[in-house]
């Protein structure tokens, strides 16, 4: 059995760890039902490092993958995904996949765990006599999926880049801070969940340093890992497909509702056999199933019209504990996939009520936008108590000020806010406010000199808005500068950041020395 970088993690927390297609992976940690529930009302974050990867460099990578892949990668821009399938010569799928384009000449795959090595080989092949470098680079990378409403500002808190213009299926090439070192990563706005989502890619290494750094700074939006019973289910619900389940070699992208990957207007492998299936029409479909009753349906179930079997279910359970209805997904017979469509399910030798229901189960909320942004800590400047403060977009005097996601930490729970009236003058490193938390009450020490010209009534109401978002743009309050130079001589985020590994160090001296 295989492990991810990420095992040990898992064995510390997770409440069940299992075999899944030869690897190591967390089935769930708090439980199932609260996994799924926490991605589509919060954050979740989980491990999807048994994915495969792999990699095209060099002149002809993109004709490469032109030549394999159903979907044009030639309308790709660098640091832009897409989604496709790899068919055979009879225009099966032998996987789907997510192209990231990372450089023009330079192309990585994410693919299936059980046909990481199928994929690679078959590529390999096409690529004979082509000026391209194939690697398969999976032992050496990490891939974990932070999904929900709040993945946005969990992952904003702790990375260099402006996620907040990262569109549906793009990706930055940046750095995420960890209490280790600044890690490189690769975050795409894509995801298996059916909400707003990240994947963040990194070496193998590295991964649970930035695991760690995920789950702290979510924990004040109540992130939680999540095991593959949740990510099944998740996706299930999101109507996205399973290779292996929902597709395989026997199966074409047209009737598993992928026509629209493929694109016959350029050559690839298993073009002629797509272009003749086209033509002719499939004979069966994809469907959405809904059964009912307090019964759940798996994989393999038949599915039946007027006692003859016109299909099987190839996804499920989706129960009633998690969407209040029995779901799952399945292949019927054309005539019979219309929605509304009433069918039977064999349970067990068992017949039950079922009809053909509209796919996605859910709302699809991949591109939301969330009410508030918040600035990446790398573009503010910081004072050595914890408070940050920004210049406002075009001006040269009027700066926002907050506390840090490190000061609101420290703090817990924050109960209480006060801050200065507009018009009060404040002096650099003096109160300019106070905040009382469960654990004590604290001045914010302002770390400039001016003049209040704005103070955050929202914020004053509910203070605990600084433990969901430090960074928000709009700060706390906002003053007019009396010295600019004060500004200047506060710390960038690099300097800040090791200023926290000294004092986190010193925490765990202080721990392993503290007697009880």
């Amino acid at each position: 059995m295989k492990r991810t970088p990420l095992f040990d993690q898992h064995v510390n927390d997770a409440s069940a760890v299992i075999n899944l297609k030869g690897f190591a992976r967390a089935m769930h940690y708090r439980g199932h039902v609260a996994e799924h529930k926490a991605t589509r009302e919060r954050v979740t974050l989980c491990d999807v490092s048994h994915m495969g990867e792999i990699d095209f460099v060099g002149p002809d990578a993109l004709a490469l993958v032109q030549k394999i892949a159903a979907n044009d990668a030639s309308r790709l821009a660098v640091n832009q995904a897409m989604y496709s399938v790899m068919c055979g010569q009879d225009g099966n799928v032998i996987d789907d996949l997510v192209c990231f384009r990372l450089g023009e000449m330079h192309f990585r795959w994410v693919v299936n765990v059980t046909k990481t090595d199928e994929d690679y080989h078959h590529i390999v092949k096409h690529a004979h006599g082509m000026d391209v470098k194939v690697s398969n680079i999976s032992t050496d990378t990490a891939l974990m999926a932070l999904q929900g409403p709040a993945s946005l500002e969990t992952l904003q808190r702790i990375t260099k880049a402006d996620l907040s213009y990262l569109q549906y299926y793009w990706l930055v090439q940046t750095t995420i801070h960890t209490e280790h070192a600044e890690v490189p990563v690769i975050i795409s706005r894509t995801g298996y969940t059916g909400e707003r989502g990240y994947e963040i890619m990194v070496d193998r290494d590295r991964a649970p340093w930035v695991w760690d750094a995920l789950l702290a700074a979510g924990q004040p939006l109540g992130i939680e890992p999540h095991g593959v019973a949740a990510r099944e289910s998740l996706r299930t619900e999101a109507g996205y497909l399973l290779n292996g389940n929902d597709m395989d070699a026997a199966t074409n992208p047209y009737e598993a509702g992928l026509g629209w990957v493929v694109k016959l207007s350029k050559d690839f492998v298993g073009k002629d056999a797509l272009e003749k299936i086209k033509a002719a029409g499939v004979r069966r479909r994809i469907v959405g199933l809904e059964v009912d009753g307090s019964c759940t349906i798996r994989n393999g179930y038949p599915i039946l019209k007027n006692g003859k079997e016109v299909g099987r279910v190839s996804s499920g359970p989706l129960s009633a504990a998690l969407t209040g209805r029995n779901l799952g997904l399945g292949y019927v017979i054309t005539e019979h996939a219309g929605a509304g469509t009433e069918l039977e399910i064999e349970i067990h030798g068992d017949k039950h009520r079922a009809r053909v229901t509209a796919l996605p189960f859910c709302e699809r909320r991949v591109k939301v936008e969330p009410a508030i942004l918040t600035w990446s800590p790398y573009d503010l400047r910081f004072s050595g108590s914890h408070i940050w403060a920004r210049l406002e977009e075009g001006s040269k005097d009027v700066v926002a000020i907050g506390v840090s996601d490190y000061g609101q930490c420290s703090l817990g729970d924050i109960l209480c806010l006060e801050l200065p009236a507009p018009g009060a003058k404040v002096k650099r490193g003096a109160a300019a406010g106070w905040v009382d938390s469960y654990r004590r009450a604290a001045d914010i020490p302002s770390p400039v000199s001016g003049e209040v010209i704005w103070v955050d009534e929202s914020t004053m109401r509910d203070p605990r808005r600084i433990n969901a978002y430090p960074y928000a743009r709009g700060g706390i309050f906002k003053l007019r500068l009396s010295s600019p130079k004060e500004y200047d001589e506060l710390m960038p985020f690099e300097n800040y950041a090791e200023q926290l590994r000294k004092l986190r160090r010193y925490d765990e001296w202080t721990n392993e020395l503290r007697v009880t």
